[in-house]
């Protein structure tokens, strides 16, 4: 239970936590996070801010900082538990010294009291009059998995972890806010139905959803009291990482429905009908004008708060992300979805949740999309960033048709004879702006400033290191390994993965696995290179040749032969293509071999020979390798 207490801003909260040991280990302590201690002065956050140069929580001075702290001591069976902060002054990991080991398979009862703060700078929590945007905002159990604990603080780089359960609970606020949240709302009213918008279908609030009794096996509810003026609203989720919630008493709501065609069997039973929530800012000029915005500054605040969001704009996005995503991957596996207007910009995913800066639909794919990655598979971003922002990032890229191996497609369906300059302009826009991005990759690898997308998240050189990383960069190996499986093996891995670590922990491992399942060989040569190295994919064509062939009844064949050669540190089938008056034909090299010697033939005369006319690989230096052949027996 949290009750909002908007005059200090703080959310005063009492719950159980129950923890049951999955692990073959006996447990004896446990370690929690209190991650709102990271945006205030003293935090290894605010130490790593000051370091590269930025300023934002380090200063704050109270009431502006956020914090999480104990009210009163856990307890276990009514016995206190001693409370430690091993990184001091950092206060976002926290041990809990147990009274007695945990066997595995059992399981104890945590009781907690404790206070949690926003802070008045929004990064991923905030708020802002009486808005407020409240994630990571209880004690949450840390990740124990097959190499222990996972008590790492908060600091820029990276996110979050956590292990699934159900999560009950019951937000008291005052009777004018209006709140979005993890989870479906089982009692009380949310504030939905009062703001909704003119047009806009009613509520489905799926209150039902996890049958007549939503409370299944937890630990008992508090006594919930609440105060004149305010109500309770409880919201249930189960299967979830994490439990986050916004509110505001100027959140407008729309409504709609996803229906899918059949619901599709998986491990863990979904819903065929899924309700899609929309909270915006109703109170948008009100609430930039307080910002001190004026001009055009003003109205991009309220496009990005309300007019890009009203009339079913910003739910015909979230319904086109569900429905894009489930193609991709396979079924939403929750009965709900809520995407409300949050005080940052940019956009942070919970499962369930999506808190974005603005509705525009590149931001609700990439966002929502999390929530299949992140959400349901539940990778270790601080560990392996690379599993979730770059998927996302290049399933973002694949969503508007800006992808090496769909350039390629449609430059071979357009049958152009210089695919390296297009006639239809898309083409040519879409094939400059992706050299440009490999260029400037292949430039931080001259640089010496590039970092392999495999290192975890606190120990990249700053911030902007990894952000290139573990989206640009392993976007790319995305882009290159869709290159290397082809469109249906890729497909098949991305479905197949989805639905064999549905709610559990991947890593590289599991996903190296499921690759090279649909593969149907080792891609070990594919990860380690671009995991935990750096480098270019980069090949040279050398010696052209051109020789006509008699074939049977004197029908002629032209024989091209090259020598392949691997110049860049990264390996890669890469292609090589002859045209013809009919157009081109390509095949692939062997990325075992560094120099070899590739063959095509054709029943036509060849005029040209191009290393990757198409350009499938991202491969800086292809274009330097475009051969006019000379005529050979025409």
């Amino acid at each position: 239970m949290a009750r909002l207490d908007e005059k200090r801003g703080v959310a005063v909260a009492r719950g159980t936590l129950r923890y049951v040991n999955a692990s073959p280990d006996t447990l004896r302590e446990l370690w929690l996070h209190q991650h709102l201690n990271a945006f205030r002065p003293g935090s290894r956050w605010a130490e790593v801010d000051a370091r590269e140069g930025r300023q934002r929580f380090q200063a704050l001075r109270d009431p502006d900082y956020g914090y999480e702290r104990f009210t009163a001591p856990p307890t276990v069976k009514g016995r206190r538990v001693a409370v430690a902060y091993p990184l001091a002054p950092d206060s976002t990991v926290v041990r809990l010294a147990l009274p007695a080991p945990l066997p595995p398979g059992d399981s104890v009862d945590v009781t907690l009291a404790w206070e949690a703060r926003a802070s008045t700078v929004p990064r991923r929590q905030g708020r802002r009059g009486r808005s407020v945007d409240f994630a990571q905002w209880y004690p949450k159990v840390a990740l124990y998995d097959r190499t222990g604990w996972r008590p790492n603080a908060l600091v820029p780089a990276g996110e979050f972890a956590g292990e699934f359960g159900t999560f009950d609970v019951t937000l008291v606020l005052a009777e004018d806010q209006v709140v979005g949240a993890t989870g479906v709302p089982v009692s009380g009213d949310p504030g939905w139905a009062r703001v909704r918008a003119p047009g806009s279908a009613p509520p489905r609030l799926a209150s039902h959803a996890y049958g007549p009794s939503a409370r299944g096996t937890g630990p008992p509810a508090p006594r919930v009291e609440v105060p004149r003026g305010h109500r309770a609203v409880r919201f249930v989720a189960r299967h979830v990482h994490h439990f986050a919630w916004s509110a505001s008493p100027g959140f407008v709501y729309e409504g709609a429905t996803w229906v899918r065609p059949a619901a599709r069997p998986w491990r863990v039973p979904g819903w065929d009908t899924v309700s899609v929530h929309v909270l915006y800012r109703g109170d948008a000029e009100a609430d930039c004008a307080a910002r001190r915005t004026a001009g055009r500054a003003l109205a991009a605040c309220v496009a990005d708060a309300r007019t890009d969001w009203e009339g079913g704009r910003a739910l015909g996005q979230a319904r086109t992300a569900l429905g894009w995503l489930e193609a991709l991957y396979g079924d939403y596996p929750w009965p709900q979805l809520t995407v409300v207007k949050r005080l940052d910009g940019g956009g942070t995913e919970f499962p369930m949740l999506v808190a974005n800066g603005s509705a525009s639909l590149g931001l609700m794919v990439h966002e929502v999309g999390h929530l299949f990655t992140y959400g349901v598979l539940a990778n270790t971003e601080w560990q392996d960033a690379w599993l979730d922002e770059g998927l996302t990032s290049y399933q973002e890229a694949l969503q508007a048709g800006e992808s090496r191996v769909l350039l390629a497609a449609r430059l071979a369906m357009a049958g152009e004879r210089d695919p390296g300059a297009p006639r239809d302009p898309a083409l040519r826009a879409l094939r400059a702006r992706l050299d440009t991005t490999s260029a400037g990759l292949a430039d931080e690898v001259r640089a010496g400033t590039a970092e392999p997308i495999g290192t975890r998240a606190d120990l990249f050189r700053d911030f902007g290191a990894y952000e290139r990383a573990v989206y640009d960069r392993a976007a790319a190996m995305y882009q290159a390994l869709h290159d290397v499986m082809g469109e249906e093996r890729f497909q098949e891995l991305l479905r197949d993965y989805y639905a064999r670590w549905q709610f559990r922990h991947v890593d590289r491992w599991a996903f190296q696995r499921a690759a090279e399942v649909a593969h149907g060989s080792s891609l070990a040569w594919f990860f380690d290179q671009w995991v935990t190295r750096v480098g270019t994919v980069d090949y040279a064509l050398r010696a052209p040749r051109v020789r006509r062939e008699a074939g049977p009844g004197g029908a002629a064949t032209w024989v091209v032969t090259a020598t392949l050669v691997r110049t860049g540190a990264y390996r890669h089938p890469m292609p090589v293509g002859v045209r013809t008056a009919a157009g081109w034909t390509v095949v692939r090299g062997d990325p075992a071999r560094d120099e070899q010697v590739v063959e095509l033939r054709t029943v036509e005369p060849p005029d040209a020979l191009w290393l990757d006319p198409w350009g499938a690989a991202d491969a800086p230096s292809s274009r330097y390798y475009r051969f006019t052949l000379p005529a050979v027996g025409r």
